[in-house]
Protein backbone atom coordinates (compact mmCIF):
# COMPACT_ATOMS: atom_id res chain seq x y z
CA UNK A 1 0.00 0.00 0.00
CA UNK A 2 2.80 2.14 0.78
CA UNK A 3 4.46 1.91 -2.12
CA UNK A 4 1.03 2.30 -4.30
CA UNK A 5 0.74 5.65 -2.75
CA UNK A 6 4.11 6.44 -3.10
CA UNK A 7 3.51 6.30 -7.23
CA UNK A 8 0.37 8.20 -6.68
CA UNK A 9 2.23 11.24 -5.42
CA UNK A 10 5.13 10.70 -7.82
CA UNK A 11 2.08 11.21 -10.91
CA UNK A 12 0.36 13.94 -9.17
CA UNK A 13 3.41 15.71 -8.70
CA UNK A 14 4.99 15.38 -12.02
CA UNK A 15 1.68 16.31 -13.46
CA UNK A 16 1.07 19.64 -11.10
CA UNK A 17 4.94 20.70 -12.00
CA UNK A 18 4.20 20.26 -15.70
CA UNK A 19 2.37 23.91 -16.74
CA UNK A 20 2.58 23.35 -20.29
CA UNK A 21 0.78 20.18 -18.96
CA UNK A 22 -2.20 21.67 -16.76
CA UNK A 23 -2.62 24.55 -19.41
CA UNK A 24 -3.60 22.20 -22.07
CA UNK A 25 -5.71 20.14 -19.60
CA UNK A 26 -7.41 23.19 -19.22
CA UNK A 27 -7.57 24.42 -22.74
CA UNK A 28 -10.48 23.01 -24.03
CA UNK A 29 -12.33 24.49 -20.75
CA UNK A 30 -10.64 27.80 -21.60
CA UNK A 31 -11.86 28.27 -24.90
CA UNK A 32 -15.25 26.78 -23.92
CA UNK A 33 -15.92 30.29 -21.16
CA UNK A 34 -14.46 32.41 -23.41
CA UNK A 35 -16.97 31.63 -26.23
CA UNK A 36 -20.12 31.93 -23.91
CA UNK A 37 -18.77 35.36 -22.50
CA UNK A 38 -18.50 36.37 -25.96
CA UNK A 39 -21.07 35.29 -27.92
CA UNK A 40 -22.95 32.29 -27.12
CA UNK A 41 -24.17 33.20 -23.47
CA UNK A 42 -26.33 35.96 -25.48
CA UNK A 43 -28.62 33.23 -27.26
CA UNK A 44 -29.58 31.98 -23.47
CA UNK A 45 -30.87 35.23 -22.04
CA UNK A 46 -32.27 36.96 -25.41
CA UNK A 47 -35.10 36.06 -28.27
CA UNK A 48 -38.31 35.40 -27.87
CA UNK A 49 -39.97 35.04 -24.37
CA UNK A 50 -36.16 35.88 -23.09
CA UNK A 51 -36.63 39.09 -24.14
CA UNK A 52 -38.75 40.28 -21.09
CA UNK A 53 -36.49 39.25 -18.56
CA UNK A 54 -35.08 42.65 -16.92
CA UNK A 55 -33.53 40.87 -13.92
CA UNK A 56 -30.14 40.45 -14.68
CA UNK A 57 -29.58 38.20 -11.26
CA UNK A 58 -31.90 35.74 -13.01
CA UNK A 59 -29.79 36.26 -16.27
CA UNK A 60 -26.57 35.63 -14.91
CA UNK A 61 -27.85 32.27 -13.35
CA UNK A 62 -29.11 30.72 -16.49
CA UNK A 63 -26.05 31.22 -18.32
CA UNK A 64 -24.10 30.09 -15.56
CA UNK A 65 -26.22 27.08 -15.16
CA UNK A 66 -25.74 26.11 -18.83
CA UNK A 67 -22.14 26.97 -18.87
CA UNK A 68 -21.15 25.54 -16.12
CA UNK A 69 -23.16 22.03 -16.80
CA UNK A 70 -21.19 21.89 -19.56
CA UNK A 71 -17.63 23.29 -18.27
CA UNK A 72 -17.47 20.35 -15.54
CA UNK A 73 -18.08 17.91 -17.49
CA UNK A 74 -15.57 18.92 -20.30
CA UNK A 75 -13.09 19.40 -16.92
CA UNK A 76 -13.53 15.79 -15.74
CA UNK A 77 -12.89 14.71 -19.56
CA UNK A 78 -10.00 16.71 -20.12
CA UNK A 79 -7.83 16.76 -16.85
CA UNK A 80 -8.09 12.94 -16.33
CA UNK A 81 -6.59 12.71 -20.05
CA UNK A 82 -3.73 14.90 -18.68
CA UNK A 83 -2.96 12.98 -15.74
CA UNK A 84 -2.87 9.89 -18.35
CA UNK A 85 0.02 11.95 -19.69
CA UNK A 86 1.97 10.23 -17.38
CA UNK A 87 1.30 6.70 -18.49
CA UNK A 88 2.47 7.50 -22.04
CA UNK A 89 5.69 9.03 -20.65
CA UNK A 90 6.66 6.62 -18.40
CA UNK A 91 6.35 3.97 -21.64
CA UNK A 92 8.23 6.29 -24.01
CA UNK A 93 10.99 6.77 -21.47
CA UNK A 94 11.10 3.38 -20.04
CA UNK A 95 10.35 4.53 -16.83
CA UNK A 96 8.03 1.51 -16.36
CA UNK A 97 10.98 -0.55 -16.61
CA UNK A 98 12.45 0.57 -13.28
CA UNK A 99 9.01 -0.12 -11.62
CA UNK A 100 9.48 -3.76 -12.71
CA UNK A 101 12.50 -4.39 -10.73
CA UNK A 102 10.90 -3.06 -7.39
CA UNK A 103 8.79 -5.33 -5.44
CA UNK A 104 5.60 -3.56 -6.00
CA UNK A 105 2.86 -5.64 -7.74
CA UNK A 106 2.41 -4.74 -11.34
CA UNK A 107 -1.61 -4.28 -10.82
CA UNK A 108 -0.73 -1.57 -8.40
CA UNK A 109 1.31 0.11 -10.87
CA UNK A 110 -1.35 0.36 -13.19
CA UNK A 111 -3.64 1.30 -10.02
CA UNK A 112 -1.99 4.47 -8.95
CA UNK A 113 -2.34 5.88 -12.56
CA UNK A 114 -5.94 6.04 -12.31
CA UNK A 115 -6.00 7.18 -8.67
CA UNK A 116 -3.43 9.76 -9.47
CA UNK A 117 -6.05 11.07 -11.80
CA UNK A 118 -8.98 10.96 -9.68
CA UNK A 119 -7.41 12.71 -7.20
CA UNK A 120 -6.33 15.57 -9.26
CA UNK A 121 -9.32 15.70 -11.29
CA UNK A 122 -11.80 15.84 -8.62
CA UNK A 123 -9.53 18.06 -6.56
CA UNK A 124 -9.47 20.61 -9.70
CA UNK A 125 -13.47 19.93 -10.71
CA UNK A 126 -14.52 20.69 -6.60
CA UNK A 127 -11.95 23.77 -6.89
CA UNK A 128 -14.15 25.37 -10.11
CA UNK A 129 -17.50 24.14 -8.60
CA UNK A 130 -16.77 26.45 -5.81
CA UNK A 131 -15.62 29.31 -7.90
CA UNK A 132 -18.57 28.77 -10.11
CA UNK A 133 -20.64 29.09 -6.46
CA UNK A 134 -18.87 32.45 -5.45
CA UNK A 135 -19.10 34.20 -8.64
CA UNK A 136 -22.75 33.54 -9.01
CA UNK A 137 -23.83 34.43 -5.27
CA UNK A 138 -21.02 37.40 -5.21
CA UNK A 139 -21.97 38.74 -8.88
CA UNK A 140 -25.82 37.85 -9.39
CA UNK A 141 -26.61 37.44 -5.22
CA UNK A 142 -28.09 34.26 -6.39
CA UNK A 143 -26.96 31.25 -4.01
CA UNK A 144 -26.89 27.49 -4.84
CA UNK A 145 -28.93 25.75 -2.15
CA UNK A 146 -27.27 23.21 0.34
CA UNK A 147 -29.23 20.34 -1.78
CA UNK A 148 -27.71 21.52 -5.10
CA UNK A 149 -24.47 22.19 -3.71
CA UNK A 150 -24.41 18.91 -2.48
CA UNK A 151 -25.78 17.10 -5.98
CA UNK A 152 -23.15 18.59 -8.04
CA UNK A 153 -20.73 17.84 -6.06
CA UNK A 154 -21.54 13.89 -5.99
CA UNK A 155 -21.56 14.27 -9.53
CA UNK A 156 -18.24 15.50 -10.19
CA UNK A 157 -16.97 12.83 -7.99
CA UNK A 158 -19.17 10.33 -9.80
CA UNK A 159 -18.53 12.14 -13.55
CA UNK A 160 -14.45 11.92 -12.61
CA UNK A 161 -14.64 8.12 -11.81
CA UNK A 162 -16.17 7.47 -15.42
CA UNK A 163 -13.97 9.78 -17.37
CA UNK A 164 -10.73 8.41 -16.13
CA UNK A 165 -11.85 5.07 -16.70
CA UNK A 166 -12.86 5.82 -20.33
CA UNK A 167 -9.38 8.13 -20.48
CA UNK A 168 -7.41 5.25 -19.09
CA UNK A 169 -8.39 3.12 -21.82
CA UNK A 170 -8.26 5.48 -24.72
CA UNK A 171 -4.42 6.31 -23.39
CA UNK A 172 -3.60 2.26 -23.46
CA UNK A 173 -4.33 2.30 -26.88
CA UNK A 174 -1.45 4.94 -28.00
CA UNK A 175 1.76 4.06 -28.22
CA UNK A 176 3.74 7.76 -29.00
CA UNK A 177 3.55 10.91 -27.32
CA UNK A 178 2.72 12.64 -30.61
CA UNK A 179 -0.69 10.58 -30.59
CA UNK A 180 -1.31 11.87 -26.92
CA UNK A 181 -0.93 15.11 -27.89
CA UNK A 182 -3.14 14.97 -30.73
CA UNK A 183 -5.93 13.19 -28.68
CA UNK A 184 -5.93 15.76 -25.90
CA UNK A 185 -5.95 18.57 -28.35
CA UNK A 186 -8.97 17.94 -30.38
CA UNK A 187 -11.12 14.98 -27.94
CA UNK A 188 -12.33 17.79 -25.54
CA UNK A 189 -13.64 20.02 -28.27
CA UNK A 190 -14.91 17.23 -30.11
CA UNK A 191 -17.11 15.85 -27.04
CA UNK A 192 -17.80 19.66 -26.44
CA UNK A 193 -19.90 19.89 -29.59
CA UNK A 194 -21.25 15.96 -30.11
CA UNK A 195 -22.69 16.86 -26.71
CA UNK A 196 -24.67 19.53 -26.91
CA UNK A 197 -22.15 21.74 -24.48
CA UNK A 198 -21.02 24.31 -27.65
CA UNK A 199 -24.57 24.44 -28.71
CA UNK A 200 -28.33 22.81 -27.97
CA UNK A 201 -28.41 19.43 -29.31
CA UNK A 202 -31.97 20.71 -31.06
CA UNK A 203 -30.27 22.62 -33.65
CA UNK A 204 -27.87 19.73 -34.66
CA UNK A 205 -30.41 17.60 -36.42
CA UNK A 206 -31.95 14.03 -35.47
CA UNK A 207 -28.64 12.36 -37.08
CA UNK A 208 -26.71 14.22 -35.41
CA UNK A 209 -28.84 13.63 -31.98
CA UNK A 210 -29.24 9.45 -32.24
CA UNK A 211 -25.03 9.94 -32.55
CA UNK A 212 -24.77 11.69 -29.15
CA UNK A 213 -27.10 9.87 -27.47
CA UNK A 214 -25.23 7.15 -27.52
CA UNK A 215 -21.84 9.12 -26.23
CA UNK A 216 -22.34 8.64 -22.25
CA UNK A 217 -21.08 12.80 -21.44
CA UNK A 218 -24.22 13.79 -23.23
CA UNK A 219 -26.21 12.16 -21.01
CA UNK A 220 -23.88 13.94 -17.95
CA UNK A 221 -24.51 16.91 -19.00
CA UNK A 222 -27.69 17.03 -19.37
CA UNK A 223 -28.21 15.90 -15.99
CA UNK A 224 -26.05 18.71 -14.26
CA UNK A 225 -27.76 20.94 -16.32
CA UNK A 226 -31.04 19.72 -14.99
CA UNK A 227 -29.54 20.28 -11.51
CA UNK A 228 -27.87 23.82 -12.18
CA UNK A 229 -30.96 25.50 -14.11
CA UNK A 230 -33.82 23.81 -11.92
CA UNK A 231 -34.47 26.40 -9.80
CA UNK A 232 -33.47 29.41 -12.47
CA UNK A 233 -35.99 27.91 -14.95
CA UNK A 234 -39.08 27.82 -12.47
CA UNK A 235 -38.24 31.45 -11.58
CA UNK A 236 -38.24 32.03 -15.44
CA UNK A 237 -41.53 30.24 -15.76
CA UNK A 238 -43.17 32.52 -13.31
CA UNK A 239 -42.32 35.39 -15.55
CA UNK A 240 -42.79 33.90 -18.86
CA UNK A 241 -46.49 32.32 -18.04
CA UNK A 242 -46.55 30.40 -21.29
CA UNK A 243 -46.22 26.68 -21.46
CA UNK A 244 -45.23 26.58 -25.11
CA UNK A 245 -42.38 29.00 -24.59
CA UNK A 246 -40.94 27.40 -21.62
CA UNK A 247 -40.73 24.16 -23.32
CA UNK A 248 -38.99 25.89 -26.56
CA UNK A 249 -36.67 27.54 -23.57
CA UNK A 250 -35.84 24.04 -22.02
CA UNK A 251 -35.29 22.61 -25.51
CA UNK A 252 -32.59 25.24 -26.32
CA UNK A 253 -30.59 25.21 -23.25
CA UNK A 254 -30.44 21.28 -22.99
CA UNK A 255 -32.50 20.12 -20.25
CA UNK A 256 -34.26 17.73 -21.60
CA UNK A 257 -33.46 13.83 -21.80
CA UNK A 258 -33.41 12.47 -24.85
CA UNK A 259 -33.68 9.50 -26.68
CA UNK A 260 -31.59 6.81 -27.04
CA UNK A 261 -31.13 6.47 -31.21
CA UNK A 262 -34.62 7.15 -31.11
CA UNK A 263 -36.00 4.69 -28.47
CA UNK A 264 -37.45 6.14 -24.88
CA UNK A 265 -35.06 4.81 -22.54
CA UNK A 266 -34.90 5.76 -18.18
CA UNK A 267 -32.30 7.66 -17.07
CA UNK A 268 -31.40 5.25 -14.78
CA UNK A 269 -30.77 2.54 -17.25
CA UNK A 270 -28.75 4.77 -19.26
CA UNK A 271 -26.40 5.38 -16.23
CA UNK A 272 -26.41 1.67 -15.00
CA UNK A 273 -25.28 0.82 -19.08
CA UNK A 274 -22.79 3.76 -18.10
CA UNK A 275 -21.42 2.53 -15.35
CA UNK A 276 -20.94 -0.76 -16.65
CA UNK A 277 -19.10 0.28 -19.57
CA UNK A 278 -16.77 2.69 -17.41
CA UNK A 279 -16.35 -0.95 -15.75
CA UNK A 280 -15.60 -2.58 -18.61
CA UNK A 281 -12.92 -0.05 -19.99
CA UNK A 282 -10.98 0.08 -17.11
CA UNK A 283 -10.99 -4.00 -17.18
CA UNK A 284 -9.83 -3.31 -20.89
CA UNK A 285 -7.39 -0.92 -19.74
CA UNK A 286 -5.55 -3.43 -16.97
CA UNK A 287 -5.51 -5.75 -19.52
CA UNK A 288 -3.82 -3.53 -22.35
CA UNK A 289 -1.05 -2.37 -19.85
CA UNK A 290 -0.95 -5.65 -18.23
CA UNK A 291 0.29 -6.83 -22.35
CA UNK A 292 2.72 -3.75 -22.71
CA UNK A 293 4.47 -4.31 -19.71
CA UNK A 294 5.12 -8.34 -21.02
CA UNK A 295 6.65 -6.57 -23.70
Amino acid sequence: MYETLALVKRHMLRFLRDRVAVFFSFLSVMILIALYFLFIGRQYTSGGALDSITDEALKTQLVVGVMMGGVLVINSLSLSLGMMGNVIEDLNNQTLDAFLVTPIKRRHIIISYYLAANIVTISLSLFMWIITILYAGIFADAWYSFSVILKVSGLLVFYTFISSSLMLYLTTLLKSVNAFGILSGVLGTFIGFLSGIYMPLAVLGNSMKNVASIVPFTHMTILLKRILLDGPLEDLSLLVQNEEAMAQIRSSYGVNFIHVLGLDVSIYVIFLVIILLAVMMLFLAFKNMTRKFSR
